[in-house]
Protein backbone atom coordinates (compact mmCIF):
# COMPACT_ATOMS: atom_id res chain seq x y z
CA UNK A 1 0.00 0.00 0.00
CA UNK A 2 2.04 2.67 -0.91
CA UNK A 3 1.41 6.39 -2.70
CA UNK A 4 -2.24 6.02 -0.59
CA UNK A 5 -3.80 4.40 -2.71
CA UNK A 6 -6.91 1.81 -1.41
CA UNK A 7 -6.18 -2.01 -2.57
CA UNK A 8 -7.68 -3.38 -4.98
CA UNK A 9 -11.06 -4.84 -5.06
CA UNK A 10 -11.27 -9.14 -4.92
CA UNK A 11 -14.05 -9.53 -6.70
CA UNK A 12 -16.00 -6.90 -9.08
CA UNK A 13 -19.57 -8.63 -7.36
CA UNK A 14 -21.59 -6.39 -4.94
CA UNK A 15 -21.69 -8.39 -1.51
CA UNK A 16 -24.95 -9.84 -0.91
CA UNK A 17 -25.45 -12.02 1.92
CA UNK A 18 -28.13 -14.07 -0.28
CA UNK A 19 -25.95 -14.50 -3.46
CA UNK A 20 -23.58 -17.36 -3.98
CA UNK A 21 -20.08 -16.76 -4.02
CA UNK A 22 -18.67 -15.74 -7.10
CA UNK A 23 -17.67 -18.69 -9.67
CA UNK A 24 -20.78 -21.18 -8.01
CA UNK A 25 -24.07 -21.60 -8.83
CA UNK A 26 -26.82 -22.39 -6.40
CA UNK A 27 -26.58 -26.32 -7.40
CA UNK A 28 -22.85 -26.57 -6.18
CA UNK A 29 -23.23 -25.71 -3.01
CA UNK A 30 -22.80 -27.52 -0.19
CA UNK A 31 -26.10 -29.29 1.47
CA UNK A 32 -24.72 -28.93 4.41
CA UNK A 33 -26.52 -25.65 4.78
CA UNK A 34 -28.99 -27.07 7.79
CA UNK A 35 -30.61 -29.57 5.89
CA UNK A 36 -29.40 -32.95 5.54
CA UNK A 37 -29.72 -35.82 2.58
CA UNK A 38 -32.48 -37.66 5.31
CA UNK A 39 -34.30 -34.50 5.92
CA UNK A 40 -34.83 -34.18 2.01
CA UNK A 41 -35.06 -37.66 1.71
CA UNK A 42 -38.35 -37.37 4.26
CA UNK A 43 -39.42 -33.94 2.74
CA UNK A 44 -39.98 -35.68 -0.37
CA UNK A 45 -41.76 -38.58 0.86
CA UNK A 46 -44.69 -36.31 2.67
CA UNK A 47 -44.94 -34.09 -0.67
CA UNK A 48 -45.17 -37.94 -2.53
CA UNK A 49 -47.83 -38.68 -0.15
CA UNK A 50 -49.53 -35.39 -0.24
CA UNK A 51 -49.39 -35.64 -3.98
CA UNK A 52 -51.08 -39.32 -3.23
CA UNK A 53 -53.58 -38.24 -1.23
CA UNK A 54 -55.16 -35.47 -3.43
CA UNK A 55 -54.78 -38.03 -6.58
CA UNK A 56 -56.93 -40.31 -5.17
CA UNK A 57 -59.32 -37.14 -3.84
CA UNK A 58 -59.46 -36.59 -7.47
CA UNK A 59 -60.37 -39.74 -8.62
CA UNK A 60 -63.17 -40.15 -5.96
CA UNK A 61 -64.74 -36.77 -7.08
CA UNK A 62 -64.60 -37.79 -10.72
CA UNK A 63 -66.06 -41.23 -9.91
CA UNK A 64 -68.91 -39.74 -7.95
CA UNK A 65 -69.90 -37.20 -10.72
CA UNK A 66 -69.34 -40.00 -13.22
CA UNK A 67 -72.05 -41.70 -11.12
CA UNK A 68 -74.22 -38.36 -10.87
CA UNK A 69 -74.05 -38.42 -15.04
CA UNK A 70 -75.63 -41.56 -15.02
CA UNK A 71 -78.81 -40.56 -13.10
CA UNK A 72 -79.83 -37.59 -14.34
CA UNK A 73 -81.72 -37.26 -17.50
CA UNK A 74 -79.62 -36.19 -20.54
CA UNK A 75 -78.26 -37.81 -23.99
CA UNK A 76 -75.95 -40.89 -23.12
CA UNK A 77 -74.82 -41.28 -26.98
CA UNK A 78 -71.29 -41.78 -27.86
CA UNK A 79 -71.52 -38.72 -30.00
CA UNK A 80 -72.91 -36.31 -27.30
CA UNK A 81 -70.19 -35.05 -25.17
CA UNK A 82 -69.34 -35.95 -21.52
CA UNK A 83 -70.82 -32.77 -19.18
CA UNK A 84 -68.12 -31.07 -17.81
CA UNK A 85 -67.75 -30.95 -13.82
CA UNK A 86 -70.18 -27.57 -13.23
CA UNK A 87 -72.56 -28.74 -16.26
CA UNK A 88 -73.33 -32.18 -14.27
CA UNK A 89 -73.51 -30.20 -10.87
CA UNK A 90 -75.95 -27.50 -12.35
CA UNK A 91 -77.90 -29.93 -14.44
CA UNK A 92 -78.61 -31.85 -11.10
CA UNK A 93 -79.37 -29.11 -9.30
CA UNK A 94 -81.88 -28.28 -11.65
CA UNK A 95 -82.89 -31.61 -12.13
CA UNK A 96 -83.85 -31.78 -8.15
CA UNK A 97 -85.55 -28.67 -8.45
CA UNK A 98 -87.73 -29.79 -10.93
CA UNK A 99 -88.83 -33.10 -9.27
CA UNK A 100 -89.31 -31.18 -5.98
CA UNK A 101 -91.83 -29.03 -8.30
CA UNK A 102 -93.66 -31.50 -9.32
CA UNK A 103 -94.08 -33.04 -5.86
CA UNK A 104 -95.38 -29.99 -4.69
CA UNK A 105 -98.34 -29.92 -8.02
CA UNK A 106 -99.17 -33.43 -7.45
CA UNK A 107 -99.97 -32.78 -3.60
CA UNK A 108 -101.81 -29.90 -4.37
CA UNK A 109 -103.66 -31.97 -6.75
CA UNK A 110 -104.94 -34.81 -4.53
CA UNK A 111 -106.02 -32.45 -1.83
CA UNK A 112 -107.75 -30.56 -4.78
CA UNK A 113 -109.36 -33.53 -5.82
CA UNK A 114 -110.09 -34.96 -2.25
CA UNK A 115 -111.59 -31.51 -1.28
CA UNK A 116 -113.71 -31.73 -4.84
CA UNK A 117 -115.44 -35.05 -4.09
CA UNK A 118 -115.95 -34.07 -0.47
CA UNK A 119 -117.64 -31.03 -1.76
CA UNK A 120 -119.47 -32.83 -4.37
CA UNK A 121 -120.84 -35.60 -2.46
CA UNK A 122 -119.32 -38.48 -3.85
CA UNK A 123 -118.77 -40.96 -1.84
CA UNK A 124 -115.96 -43.25 -2.47
CA UNK A 125 -116.85 -47.15 -2.62
CA UNK A 126 -116.41 -49.01 0.80
CA UNK A 127 -112.29 -49.63 1.17
CA UNK A 128 -111.42 -47.08 -1.35
CA UNK A 129 -109.17 -43.87 0.95
CA UNK A 130 -106.60 -41.86 -1.12
CA UNK A 131 -104.79 -41.18 2.37
CA UNK A 132 -104.28 -45.51 2.70
CA UNK A 133 -102.37 -45.97 -0.88
CA UNK A 134 -98.99 -45.42 -0.16
CA UNK A 135 -97.93 -43.37 -3.24
CA UNK A 136 -100.94 -40.83 -1.55
CA UNK A 137 -100.00 -41.03 1.58
CA UNK A 138 -96.51 -39.83 1.04
CA UNK A 139 -97.82 -36.84 -1.00
CA UNK A 140 -100.07 -36.10 1.60
CA UNK A 141 -97.48 -36.28 4.54
CA UNK A 142 -95.79 -32.63 3.28
CA UNK A 143 -92.73 -31.98 2.69
CA UNK A 144 -90.26 -34.20 4.17
CA UNK A 145 -86.44 -32.66 5.55
CA UNK A 146 -83.89 -32.61 3.08
CA UNK A 147 -82.94 -30.73 0.40
CA UNK A 148 -85.28 -27.59 0.07
CA UNK A 149 -88.11 -27.21 -2.53
CA UNK A 150 -88.60 -24.90 -5.58
CA UNK A 151 -90.62 -21.85 -4.99
CA UNK A 152 -93.89 -22.02 -6.65
CA UNK A 153 -94.11 -19.82 -9.93
CA UNK A 154 -96.21 -16.65 -10.16
CA UNK A 155 -99.54 -17.12 -11.32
Amino acid sequence: MQGGQPPPPQHCYPTDENQPEPGTSYAQRPLGDGKSKQKMRQGKNVRLNINARERRRMHDLNDALDELRGVIPYAHSPSVRKLSKIATLLLAKNYILMQASALEELRRLVAYLQGTATAAGIVPPPGFDLAGMPATAKLLQGPQPGPPTAPDPPS
